[in-house]
């Protein structure tokens, strides 16, 4: 039987705290360490382990101390955001300790600088996946799943709907100041073959195949960048987000402070925050009537492709029938079975590199869906809905 590995875990928030719970009751795992700067948050979330877990403090911007941490480890999952500050820097320890390495990166500027890493990680016979999380994770893989079926692809997009509801409430965290971020400034996207800044918030019009046409809003994630470095031939990618109609000025309205230096991106997150919780009636009846004219309802989280495929023009669209109940659940999830795939053996082999560079989507769908409540549970071989036009 094959030796279960030494797992470390850096960050204890609520994200790491779903991917511990969950990767320390696998038996490839022996042993799981959770770490953190302040080792008490470490022990609350190591605690509730149903494994051999045990709680460390760490200060990750110690950077020769790290390696020496890491070293003790078969397997680092990190969890440590924002990502555009950690994520690189923890990445190179990992790559000088020679110790394989995934993550939630969630931000596309370290996606495209931890992914130019892939050749320096290939020579120290390290293999680094990063980005696995729900989007991007998740998202990647159904794009592997749309790539599959295209013989040539011309577009990519990625969307998350954040008019659906899940269990979780918006309040104001380190994920909603990512959001504003993302929603300012430059992102990036894939136009003519190339890596190119783009504004977000535009509309981006879509014909979902059985479902219609909608105008989904640009925005900043790091799914166009790794579809650009998985499959170098996709002309054009970006990352879509579905809302109704009646939010984009207010959305816009951010972004053009953001912009214009008149908010900080906590000022924007806190008053999103503050305004989304006074919604009034009429609001709610604005939202409502948008609803009615901006077209069909979207899967909570999707990718779409169109190029050539059967001889044809060919769209092709995928998504799940279900899903975790909530954004912990799907971030943190994918994350530990992403490690479990690693593992045993199912990753692509040394380098940096994307989840759809990584894995089999069936492979992990097959894993994946046991988790996946939401609205029902679904079998796996049902989880995954391809649709084609």
């Amino acid at each position: 039987m094959m030796k279960g590995k030494n797992v470390l875990l850096l960050g204890a928030g609520a994200m790491g705290a779903l991917a511990a719970r969950t990767v320390s009751a696998f038996d490839e795992v022996a042993s799981l360490t959770v770490a953190s700067l302040n080792r008490s948050d470490a022990e609350k979330v190591a605690v509730r382990c149903p494994g051999l877990a045990r709680a460390e403090s760490v200060d990750v911007t110690d950077h020769d101390a790290l390696v020496g941490f890491m070293r003790q480890a078969d397997l680092v999952l990190n969890c440590v955001g924002p990502f555009f500050r950690f994520g690189p820097p923890i990445l190179q320890a990992a790559i000088e300790a020679g110790v394989d390495y995934l993550d939630i990166c969630d931000d596309p500027e370290p996606t495209r600088i931890m992914l130019d890493q892939d050749a320096v990680a290939r020579d120290a016979g390290v293999t680094a996946i990063i980005g696995m999380g729900a989007s991007p994770g998740i998202n990647n893989l159904l794009g592997a799943c749309v790539h599959d079926r295209l013989d040539t692809t011309d577009l990519l997009v990625a969307g998350w709907n954040i008019e659906e509801k899940t269990d979780d409430a918006l309040e104001f965290s380190a994920a909603v100041i990512h959001w504003m971020e993302q929603c300012s400034g430059t992102i990036l996207e894939c136009r003519d073959g190339s890596l190119v800044p783009g504004r977000p918030l535009l509309d981006l019009s879509i014909d979902y195949p059985g479902r219609g046409r909608r105008t989904i809003y640009t925005v900043g994630h790091p799914e166009p960048v790794s579809f650009h470095s998985s499959w170098p031939d996709v002309r054009e990618t970006h990352c879509g987000m579905v809302m109704p109609s009646a939010w984009i000025g207010g959305f816009r309205k951010y972004r053009d402070a953001i912009d214009a230096g008149k908010m900080t991106l906590e000022q924007a997150g806190r008053d999103l925050v503050a305004e989304a919780a006074k919604s009034d009636w009429i609001d709610v009846l604005l939202t409502a009537l948008s609803r009615l004219t901006d077209g069909p309802r979207l899967p909570l989280f999707f990718v779409l492709g169109t190029g050539r495929g059967d001889g044809r023009e060919k769209t092709v669209a995928a998504s799940l029938r279900a899903t975790p109940p909530d954004m912990a659940s799907m971030t943190g999830v994918p994350l530990a079975l992403g490690a479990l795939l690693h593992l045993r053996g199912q990753t692509a082999g040394a380098g940096v590199m994307a989840p759809e560079r990584a894995f089999d989507p069936d492979a992990f769908f097959e894993l994946f869906a046991p988790y996946c409540t939401l609205p029902r549970p679904c079998p796996a071989r049902e989880l995954v809905e391809l649709v084609e036009a």
